[in-house]
């Protein structure tokens, strides 16, 4: 399906069929199963809020109780996959105290009473009720066994701001469990014919890559093309959280500005200029930290001397926007992962997105527009990919971070900066939704059927732990998932349906959409 369709046109597409599998599930006599409403993934939910709990993206210096005792968070406590507490076996200090427990998450601070916990024993363990909105003054809540629990309120401690987070962040990035059963639909679904199936599966990853573009077409009103491209290129260089961070040093550090400067700096010196100056902005090299300079290899001591020189020439333009140091930049990440690397790809990168003969994003668009993949032979087919795939890796030059994780860190084995998985990844997460968008102000219908023909046919990236769930909740032992294994398209499925058909409940099918549909359809 690679037709030119508007967005509210796939959308009811792909409601119509969501509507299909409700009836289909109506008639098979299950409705009654559920009493939720059809998601509305516009909407805060509470992923989301469990998201900002697990990465601490809160201002931790004004943390106060309702109540009005300060508040410390120690440890968040592990994300609980299972029934129960959110977190469990969390740390925190409360009015100068260490309590140990569990902390329970939610949207609205009525949720606690809403959801009954004030009736649930399993629930006497919870130390710390944190919502992101209050719904009335209280400061307490009620347990089961007569005891009153602190509330923290959320909503006002966010940092940064919750449009920030939800424009960066990606709650499938974060733990689910693993299912014990099959999905309620399952057997729903195994039955229709594979056209059917494989259209459902084609219209959700749509929907999906549509979410994607209507988040850069949003940032596209406040931003020249140029900085929407380098903003979407530095976003994708975090994980989980950190990807607040990317997007944040995009803005302090816009691409005009970065290429003034970069303009009066010798060839040969600007990649190293670029990462100089987001690195201090990113406050990842602060000059009073280097004293492992006085015992550091030669090499080293001179690939500072140069960082330093060039902070020198922009600091000036920039020593108002550095960002606050944090631990964030480094969580979670393996070293080949680590920050002082990601930026050394995107300053490599930016010298292919400002090239003046032959600038990136516009090389790119024209091969989309070239690309004819469903002509090829498997062989010819395979060339393509590597081809397109070729105008974002990053071949290695022998660069400092290259053979080292952090400035002065132990020299390792060559590694490139940017190799072809997170190429493959870059160009269908950020590249070619790009081109669709750019495709629709120019008004391209073939531009933009071009780019869509090469999404829907895009080979699988790398699964997590969402599409490995996904796949047993709808097609348990079947084998029917292999047949949706060889393309992007279908994995973008499989986190649509989740977010939008399950409601992103991983611990059972209370939730399902199609179950509370079918109870509309026939009521």
């Amino acid at each position: 399906m690679t037709e030119v369709l508007s967005p509210g046109e796939l959308e009811e597409r792909w409601r119509e069929f969501h509507r299909n599998i409700a009836r289909l599930l109506a008639r098979s006599g299950r409705v009654g199963e559920s009493t939720v409403t059809l998601h509305d993934p516009v909407e805060i939910d509470e992923r989301l809020v469990q998201v900002i709990w697990a990465d601490q993206l809160l201002r931790k210096s004004d943390m106060v109780t309702s109540s009005g005792k300060s508040l410390e968070v120690i440890e968040p406590g592990r994300w609980n996959t299972s029934r129960g507490p959110d977190f469990l076996d969390a740390r925190i200090r409360l009015a100068g105290e260490i309590i140990q427990g569990d902390v329970e998450i939610h949207l609205d601070s009525a949720d606690w009473t809403r959801h009954g916990h004030h009736q649930d024993f399993e629930y006497n363990r919870v130390v710390l009720h944190a919502a992101l909105k209050a719904h009335d003054d209280r400061p307490y809540e009620e347990q089961q066994n007569g005891q009153r629990l602190e509330r923290v309120v959320l909503e006002s401690l966010l940092e940064p701001d919750l449009d920030t987070i939800r424009a960066t962040v990606n709650p499938s990035d974060y733990p689910y469990g693993r299912p014990d059963g099959l999905g309620i639909c399952h057997e729903e679904l195994i039955r229709l014919p594979r056209e059917q199936l494989h259209e459902f599966f084609q219209l959700s990853g749509r929907s999906r890559i549509e979410e994607k573009i209507s988040r850069f077409e949003a940032q596209r009103r406040t931003a020249p093309l140029g900085q929407l491209v380098y903003q979407a290129l530095m976003t994708s260089q975090g994980f989980k959280s950190s990807k607040t961070l990317y997007f944040l040093l995009s803005k302090r550090v816009p691409l005009e500005e970065l290429e003034e400067l970069a303009g009066d700096i010798p060839p040969k010196e600007r990649i190293d200029f670029r990462l100089s100056v987001l690195l201090h902005v990113a406050g990842i090299l602060p000059v009073a930290q280097r004293d492992f300079l006085d015992s550091a290899d030669e090499e080293t001591v001179k690939f500072a001397g140069s960082l330093d020189r060039h902070w020198a020439l922009a600091r000036p333009y920039f020593s108002d926007r550095l960002l606050p140091p944090t631990k964030r930049w480094f969580a979670g990440m393996r070293p080949a992962g680590f920050p002082t690397r990601r930026l050394a790809a995107v300053s490599k990168l930016l010298e292919k997105l400002t090239d003046r003969e032959s600038p990136l994003f516009a090389t790119i668009r024209e091969h989309v527009l070239l690309a004819n993949p469903g002509g090829l032979k498997p062989r010819e087919l395979k060339a393509f990919w590597r081809e397109m795939v070729g105008l974002l890796t990053i071949e290695p030059t022998g660069h400092y971070f290259e053979t080292h994780y952090s400035l002065g860190g132990k020299k390792q084995r060559p590694q490139s900066l940017l190799g072809e998985p997170a190429a493959r990844s870059l160009l269908f997460n950020v590249f070619l939704p790009l081109v669709v968008l750019d495709a629709r102000e120019r008004e391209d219908e073939k531009l933009e059927r071009a780019a869509w023909r090469l999404l829907c046919q895009f080979p699988s990236l790398e699964g997590n732990s969402v599409t490995r769930f996904m796949s047993r909740r709808l097609f348990g032992d079947t084998g029917l998932d292999k047949q949706f294994a060889s393309r992007e398209i279908h994995q973008q499925a499989l986190f649509k349906i989740f977010s939008d058909c399950c409601a992103e409940n991983e611990r059972t099918c209370e939730q399902c959409t199609f179950l509370a549909l079918g109870e509309q359809l026939v009521s």
